[in-house]
């Protein structure tokens, strides 16, 4: 479940970041009904990609999933208590430092290397059961996993004397650009590797990777920032979930020909009516949006002036009716992280994860 919410919560807040898990479920739902597969986990790494792990990974647990992946053990122990039986596993490696964690909240870790197969005995039990893992294969990306060329029989065997392994994964590096010869390469490089353990279940898509198409699904999809309302390729049927309000920290009239935050980037040409608002640099509102974007209330919109500072940025409100000023205490900061992406020269998920630094959060379900 949720968090609890209340109103006074939210004046506590200078910015407030409106979570509709309701929304990720269905986009949860969205994509095990595009999965040929048998299985559609979530992954809730990175604090659900800033949107919180807890609450988030409950929801999709009632929501019918029940397989999660996480980036590292601990990640992987905060959402155990919200979601019961379900597997969790996670993609950082097998370090010794982790197995009480390991052992305690019942995780699944990586296999990324040789040196990670060594640290298996450690993670034996009284009853001498093998320890469960999983085990990423590199087929392009050069970041984790064995080389997919190491993976051959011999070695699957010797290494299934020593772990019961769950999972063979792969990460596709071009997923989100249909044409790129590379899908194809890895997909070919992936089942090969598979031939080396063929009754083990295999995943190669995310998020992405689940668009490609029904041969890259295999076994289990893992997708990510689907869920959050951001698939990487076309595709109908999914709703962001996150919504950013800042509060209105102050109103001031000012003169024409007076200027707007650090450095006097801004000159008014008129004068206006400025309000400033919660949100800056240290919240993830990122400082690319100087003199740029907008913020929202209802049907009007206001342009950022000026720098956007550490804590808080200005926009002008001069054609707003006073009847809005009068009563205005929230403002919109961002409903479309792509949007916003465009606007600061990086990706959706750039934007999303940033966004957690000192927002609090208020879950919406059921409406």
């Amino acid at each position: 479940m949720p968090p609890t919410h209340n109103m006074a919560h939210d004046m506590a807040h200078r910015l407030i970041a409106e979570i509709d898990l309701d929304a990720i479920a269905q986009n949860w739902r969205r994509m095990d009904a595009l999965n040929t597969a048998p299985t559609t986990a979530a992954v809730v790494k990175a604090d659900a990609y800033g949107h919180g792990a807890e609450a988030v990974a409950g929801a999709l647990y009632g929501a019918g999933c029940r397989v999660f992946f996480t980036t590292n053990a601990d990640e992987g122990a905060r959402i155990r208590p919200y979601v019961a039986d379900a597997v969790i596993g996670y993609f950082d490696g097998l370090f010794v430092e982790d197995v009480e964690l390991i052992r305690g909240a019942n995780l699944t870790p990586s296999i990324n290397d040789e040196a990670q197969i060594a640290v298996l005995e450690t993670l034996r039990g009284e009853d001498d059961a093998l320890p469960a893992v999983m085990v990423q294969v590199d087929t392009a990306m050069n970041r984790f996993g064995l080389d997919w060329r190491w993976l051959n029989e011999t070695r699957a065997t010797a290494l299934q004397t020593q772990a019961d392994i769950k999972l063979l994964y792969s990460h596709l590096a071009s997923a989100d650009e249909p044409d790129s010869p590379l899908n194809a390469e890895q997909l070919r490089r992936f089942t090969e590797c598979r031939r080396a353990l063929p009754a083990c279940a295999a995943s190669l898509a995310a998020s992405a990777g689940a668009l490609l198409g029904a041969e890259y699904h295999f076994d289990l999809i893992r997708p990510g920032i689907a869920l959050y309302g951001y698939p990487p390729l076309a595709a109908e049927g999914f709703t962001p979930a996150l919504t950013l309000r800042g509060r209105v920290l102050q109103i001031r009239h000012a003169r024409k020909g007076e200027t707007v935050s650090y450095n006097a980037t801004h000159q008014l040409t008129r004068d206006s009516v400025l309000a400033t608002i919660g949100g800056g640099y240290a919240d993830g509102f990122s400082r690319h949006l100087n003199n740029k974007g907008r913020v929202w209330c209802g049907e009007y919109s206001a342009p950022i002036l000026g720098r956007v500072t550490m804590d808080a940025h200005v926009v002008d409100v001069t054609d707003w009716p006073d009847a809005v000023l009068a009563g205005l205490e929230w403002v919109t900061l961002m409903d479309d992280a792509e949007s916003m992406a465009l606007l600061t020269d990086t990706i959706c998920y750039d934007v999303l994860v940033a966004l957690g630094l000192r927002a609090g959060r208020k879950y919406i379900k059921n409406g």
